[in-house]
């Protein structure tokens, strides 16, 4: 068994004389030849020791008293070499002919102090760069870092590199299978053996070793420690806010998941019992249905990140190929955690699994419940106060000394992911649920939908014009039921007008002591989810999409027209290169009270209005219109089924999530 590893000292010390290219200099004092000065000028700030105190017989002065020396001589290479090493420049410090008792002397504890902080913002700086590899060394930093403890021990039998590192906290240890710098074995293991969390391991091991592991082809010099350190960083947080004995974080988060999966079990029932046009899908649909339509979907360990995440939105939610944790598709979530209290008033973390009655639907509605109840209410449950023991030192609050049980000061605090752009009046309803103020801001909503561009004037107070020329693959021929393997893209000039700016806020984390309360404001999230879903997809280019080119359009387009089609062209005011043309649609927004979208594009001989609504839960209302009155079809374009109404192409946009795709398939169906 060997202990862990230790660095040699870096090369910051060296001066230009160590090197053999540097030419001998005349002796000249410095700022490391002198002792009086080598320790304020010594990045590991000043020394002492026991000689420094004694007074010597040949001065019968103290060797630590202020002494009277020449000046220092700043121009000679050594001292210049010296200051680079600190990340400082000669010209910058302006200390020509300053003496250095009076330098010492003036600077003291203050220098001491912003050289202890310089170094600290240099190592922290290196640390956000996220930068180092999957290696021995990496991974012992890495731990270091986090203030975990760190134990190598060799694997006999499986060679002369092979080692096994263990990263251990006090309530959960990661053990790493690594050879010549290559991992091909991690696993997640707690200290305390208990069901509700032993549960998890596996996928959080799967998790590890992903992130640890090499791809296909993928060299060890290009394997970095990115991923694999945010999980770590989760799991260490937890670890450190646990208090053993009495108080496990990891434990408390998969409490809240026990009860939110009895929940989600009894929706996807709910929905297969009282919705018959779900009766006959899977499960896996109907989960996708209550995760986007109910009260969302608890997920331990996945897309990559260990931690529970209440997901409640997902993009191509109707599609059927659309799973609950298939990672192709965007998803909109809620990660739980816990986090430090620092102070804030607020309900601390309890540890339980029941937070929700077994029978979950409340059975003996109060007068007020029944009057307010839009569907079924849900019975949750209050658990009782979790308390630790305090410590064996005696703390004390407000002049009292506190000696009994003591609830923890941790928060469950929960993290958007991503963070949900909402107008300020609807961030006050979400902080409401924390108690605490909603931050001020300064900055319009769509400014923070569509950041302004450095260098370009902007008003928040004045209307803003946003325009993006959108490409849109259509399939025609599918809709007759025809195969079609390529698209033909289509091309659509979309401006975005906001005449009246509402102030927005990011909502990024807020704190609750309840899952009640998180359950209470999805409705509110999805309903901006998706219309940021809308607007991202109409105004901001999207990766790995083709664009527009000239020549491909309509293949009637590509064959040359007779005369008669000419002729006919010319009294009907079509022209040739029409649809080669960018088709211009217009786009209002209103983000408060309701979010509405105004789109004016042009159809038939005259042009389309039609004011969409973005509701509560992301459901799409047509508020007006002037081109579904005369809408002849057939639902499914089915003449057994009944009519097409307006809800009917407000149920296709929400499954298109696409205004260009959308307004395509009008114009083909209806013009």
């Amino acid at each position: 068994m060997s202990t862990p590893m230790r660095h040699g000292p870096s090369q910051q010390g060296r001066t230009p004389s160590q090197h053999p290219v540097a030419a001998p200099t005349p002796q000249a004092s410095t700022p490391f030849s002198n002792p009086q000065t080598a320790a304020a000028f010594s990045p590991h700030g000043p020394r002492s020791s026991p000689q420094q105190f004694k007074k010597s017989p040949a001065t019968g002065t103290m060797a630590g008293s202020t002494i009277n020396t020449g000046t220092v001589n700043f121009d000679s290479p050594s001292a210049a070499a010296a200051y680079n090493t600190l990340g400082m420049a000669i010209n910058d410090l302006n200390l020509d002919n300053i003496s250095v008792g009076g330098l010492v002397g003036a600077a003291g504890r203050t220098d001491e102090e912003d050289r202890k902080k310089r170094m600290e913002a240099v190592i922290a700086a290196l640390w956000a760069q996220n930068s180092s590899r999957v290696s021995n060394q990496g991974l012992e930093r890495l731990a270091i870092h986090l203030s975990l403890e760190c134990l190598w021990e060799d694997v006999k039998g499986a060679g002369e590199n092979a080692k096994t590192l263990i990263i251990a906290g006090q309530t959960m240890a990661v053990e790493v299978n690594i050879t010549n710098h290559v991992v091909h074995e991690a696993s997640l293991v707690y200290t305390e053996s208990l069901p509700i969390i032993e549960k998890h391991v596996d996928k959080a091991s799967a998790i590890l070793l992903k992130d640890l592991s090499l791809a296909p082809g993928q060299s060890p010099l290009t394997k970095r420690l990115t991923q694999f350190r945010a999980n770590l960083e989760r799991l260490a947080t937890l670890d450190k806010l646990s208090v053993t004995p009495g108080f496990n974080c990891h434990e408390a988060i998969a409490g809240i998941w026990e009860s939110l999966e009895r929940l989600h079990r009894w929706d996807v029932q709910k929905l297969r019992d009282e919705d018959h046009t779900l009766s006959g899908m899977s499960d896996e649909r109907l989960r996708v249905f209550a995760l986007c339509l109910r009260n969302g979907c608890p997920l331990m360990h996945t897309r990559g990140r260990i931690g529970l995440s209440i997901d409640y939105w997902k993009e191509r939610r109707k599609i059927a190929s659309t799973t609950v944790e298939s990672e192709n598709a965007k998803t909109w979530g809620i990660l739980i955690e816990c986090a430090d209290a620092n102070g804030m008033v607020y309900t601390p973390v309890r540890v339980s699994d029941k937070w929700i009655s077994p029978d979950i639907e409340k059975s003996n509605l109060t007068d007020d419940e029944m009057i307010s109840a839009t569907g079924p209410v849900l019975d949750w449950l209050e658990p009782a106060n979790t308390l630790i023991q305090s410590p064996e030192e005696m703390k004390t609050e407000g002049g009292l000394e506190l000696t009994g049980p003591k609830p923890p000061e941790v928060v469950f605090m929960a993290n958007f992911d991503p963070p949900v752009i909402v107008p300020h009046a609807v961030a006050m309803e979400v902080y409401k649920i924390s108690a605490t103020n909603t931050p001020l801001t300064s900055i319009t909503f769509d400014a923070l939908m569509f950041p302004v561009v450095d260098g370009s004037s902007y008003d928040p107070s004045e209307p803003r014009e946003i325009s993006f020329t959108q490409t849109i693959p259509t399939f025609t021929n599918r809709l007759h039921g025809q195969p079609q393997a390529e698209p033909v893209l289509k091309a659509h000039q979309n401006t975005l007008f906001i005449y009246k700016p509402v102030y927005g806020q990011v909502l990024n984390n807020v704190p609750f002591s309840h899952p009640k309360d998180l359950i209470t404001i999805l409705p509110l999230l999805r309903q901006y989810a998706f219309l940021s879903l809308l607007l991202t997809n109409s105004l901001k280019p999207k990766e790995n999409k083709s664009t527009v080119k000239k020549a491909e359009t309509d293949k009637e387009n590509l064959q040359p027209l007779t005369r008669q089609q000419e002729f006919e062209n010319f009294i009907s005011g079509k022209d040739k290169n029409a649809s080669t043309e960018a088709l211009k649609v217009d786009i209002t927004l209103t983000a408060h009270p309701v979010p509405r979208l105004f789109l004016v594009f042009p159809f038939k001989s005259h042009t389309a209005n039609v004011t969409l609504e973005i509701q509560i839960g992301g459901r799409v209302h047509i508020v007006s219109e002037n081109i579904f009155s005369n809408d002849t079809g057939f639902l499914g374009d089915n003449p057994a089924n009944r009519r097409r109404t307006p809800q009917d192409w407000a149920n296709a946009l929400e499954t298109m999530e696409d205004i260009g795709a959308w307004i395509e398939v009008i114009k083909h169906k209806l013009e």
